[in-house]
């Protein structure tokens, strides 16, 4: 076995570094006992007297509208306690701006008859147990007036824009004549690039269990951001910020998904309507279409530097697709604007709005 050389300190150092410890040496992680020992307690596990279940039911279409929910069968199935949907759901608010910006559309639960996506939830289904409230939703019928709808992404495809700058994503930074320096380059690389879409899949599901306790909204929930999802829940239902509690114990995975997500609405208005705690979890199928995903891309990146390799221009455009009723930008070219500079340094964001 090879012994590593002993660091040595020469005339040109001016100092040894400072050694923390921290790497190799033991930690106690505060819920580590918790998690390796199963007693940790997971948002969809916790217990509550006359505990009810909610579960979703997305559209199947990708554009259209809701002609009809035909509910009265699955009312008469054994435990379901009731069906949500737009006809009869309680109405909240989405008028605001929160603290990410306005909120996704797809939080305004069963508040209009419209489908603009495949996935989108067009009812749920309240029962005594989570094995009743699946089979009464997958016997639930829900008719459509369909409509043409259009989900094809690819490099060069029509219709691109470059959105306006918003709260999260500037669209568009320049500066220098990169035409110019492209010319005067030594070398030029001139690449396409694409990027397929990336889904979360954290091992634990989103989960919320909401209640009404002495007038204060209660919610469990798994997500990264307490505060967050407690201020944006009093909004959207007009409450006192000061009555809305979320508790999130332990968080199994996220990948920056678990924030507000339309389980955790449709387990508030389910409770207010039967005055019983009520818990939705989503489905891995149902994570696909409700929780955010990355965009795939399509990028083109140009590079002009001087034969001893500095750069003299650096561009990098990115396309990448939006829905139609919630604009998000993928944020690709980003990184570029802070880890190289050039004399001439060109980025761009650009969308195509799909179903």
């Amino acid at each position: 076995m090879t012994t590593p050389a002993t660091p040595t300190t020469t005339g040109a150092t001016t100092g040894a570094s400072a050694v923390t410890g921290a790497v190799g040496s033991a930690r106690t992680r505060v819920e580590g006992r918790d998690k390796v020992t199963g007693a940790a307690r997971y948002a969809g596990e916790i217990p509550f007297a006359e505990l009810a279940h909610g579960w979703l039911v997305l559209s199947t279409v990708a554009r259209g509208r809701i002609r009809s929910v035909e509910d009265s069968a699955v009312l008469a199935m054994p435990g379901v306690l009731t069906v949500l949907h737009h006809g009869n759901a309680p109405r909240v608010e989405t008028d605001y701006v929160g603290m990410v910006g306005r909120p996704n559309p797809v939080l305004g639960l069963f508040q209009h008859d419209r489908v603009p996506f495949a996935g989108w939830p067009v009812a749920l289904v309240v029962a005594e147990t989570s094995e009743q409230a699946r089979e009464a939703a997958e016997a639930l019928v829900v008719r459509y007036d369909e409509e043409p709808h259009d989900v094809a992404f690819f490099a060069g495809r029509s219709g691109a824009y470059t959105p306006e700058s918003n709260p999260m994503v500037r669209a568009e930074t320049e500066k220098g004549d990169l035409a110019a320096q492209l010319d005067a380059s030594a070398v030029v690389v001139d690449e396409e690039y694409t990027t397929p879409e990336e889904h979360h899949n954290a091992m634990e599901p989103h989960a919320a269990t909401a209640r009404w306790d002495g007038g204060r909204l209660d919610v469990v929930d798994s997500n990264q951001g307490s505060t967050w999802v407690a201020t944006e829940l009093a909004k959207l239902f007009s409450l006192d910020p000061a009555t809305v509690r979320v508790r999130s114990e332990h968080v199994g995975g996220g990948f920056g998904s678990k924030g507000l997500s339309p389980h955790q609405v449709a387990a508030v208005m389910a409770t207010t309507v039967l005055h019983r705690p009520v818990r939705v979890v989503l489905t891995r199928r149902q994570m696909f279409s409700l929780v955010g995903y990355r965009s795939p891309t399509a990028q083109r990146i140009r590079l002009g530097a001087d034969a001893d390799g500095r750069l003299r221009a650096f561009d990098h455009q990115a396309l990448s697709l939006t829905s139609t009723v919630h604009e998000f930008v993928e944020s690709s070219a980003v990184l570029g604007r802070v880890l190289y500079d050039a004399d001439a340094h060109h980025t761009l964001h650009r969308l195509v709005r799909l179903d």
